[in-house]
């Protein structure tokens, strides 16, 4: 006598591949295989499902749209442990067909989750680029917690001047730093008695951390020596009895448009001979101003022509671009006094 029975249905899991350790926030790749074992072709699909059990939680379900006898498949899980507690975790990968052998539907695996270290990354510094003697320089640094653990101590930034030796410039002091977080400070620079060149500034995170290669950043910044610039012409005149004088009040600022004493104004009348004056405090006009004056013209011409040829002071440099002239009575290079 020969029993013949039906064909038997039969989806196993024949292979898991989970790493044995993954640090908390990190990513497990997680591979499963699954196989017909039996000896008909299966033409439903079904689903292969990814569950932590020791959390009691799905991590993914990806479906296979049948098998033939003997043929396999393999899907790709991945798990991001941000929330899973540390220690092992049970991860089951089962198939969802109801088959004939229930015995083969599941594998299991164990993955210890371990604490990752504390690693706070300076991820940014930024200030202007060019900036003048004598500016107070905001520099904005960024930290973030990139590691595993929360950091619940307070921590200190120092940024340090490389062109100055690495002389301190500030420090800023942060009251710890959650997992993932960010947090920025600014710390001032006063370039009062900086080096006029190229400064290469580095910003340092002080706490000890298992990563030191992104504890600091760095950028580059141009100190340029103070400028000087016109700031007003105004004219005038006075009259005798045949002829008048034309009169030029020349006013000097710096790089902030503040009046600047001790500038020396060179110019010019109807593009003759150099003239000078040096600014200084005057009566009833403020400081920063000089005036320079073309005596004995003739009552028959009626206008004068003064054309500013240069500005200079100790430890300053002329910036003709800057010329201005706040009442629109010139262009801040030239004017035309009218008699």
């Amino acid at each position: 006598t020969v029993s013949v029975s039906a064909p038997s249905t039969d989806i196993a899991v024949t292979g898991l591949s989970a790493p044995a350790s993954v640090g908390k926030g990190g990513t497990a790749t997680i591979t499963v295989t699954v196989q017909n074992v039996a000896v008909q072709n299966v033409t439903n699909s079904f689903n292969v499902v990814l569950t932590d059990a020791t959390a009691g939680v799905t991590i993914g379900s990806q479906a296979v749209a049948g098998l033939a006898i003997g043929a396999t498949a393999t899907r790709s899980f991945t798990w991001n442990t941000a929330a899973a507690a540390v220690g092992n975790h049970t991860i089951v990968a089962s198939q969802t067909l109801a088959d004939d052998n229930t015995g083969n539907d599941q594998r299991s695996a164990v993955i210890n989750v371990i604490p990752q270290p504390a690693d706070l990354s300076l991820s940014a510094i930024t200030a202007p680029s060019q900036v003048t003697v004598g500016d107070t320089v905001p520099v904005v640094v960024t930290v973030q917690n990139v590691g595993g653990q929360d950091v619940t101590t307070s921590f200190a930034v120092v940024l340090t001047d490389g062109t100055a030796g690495n002389a301190v410039i500030g420090t800023q002091t942060f009251a710890g730093l959650s997992i993932g977080a960010s947090v920025s400070g600014t710390i001032s620079w006063s370039t009062g008695g900086a080096a006029v060149s190229g400064h290469i500034l580095t910003a340092t995170q002080q706490l000890p951390d298992a990563n030191s290669s992104n504890n600091a950043r760095a950028i580059a910044i141009t100190v340029n020596p103070p400028s000087v610039h016109v700031g007003n012409l105004d004219a005038s005149t006075t009259s005798a009895v045949d002829t008048w004088t034309a009169t030029v009040r020349i006013t000097a600022h710096d790089s902030h448009h503040n009046p600047l004493n001790g500038v020396t104004v060179h110019g010019n009348w109807n593009s003759g001979a150099d003239v000078q004056c040096v600014t200084a405090d005057a009566d009833g006009v403020g400081p920063g101003t000089c005036t320079l004056s073309l005596t004995l013209i003739p009552i028959t011409t009626r206008s004068a022509y003064f054309g500013v040829g240069s500005l200079s002071a100790p430890g300053y440099v002329y910036k003709s671009a800057a010329n201005h002239d706040p009442d629109g009575s010139s262009n801040g290079f030239s004017i035309f006094v009218r008699h």
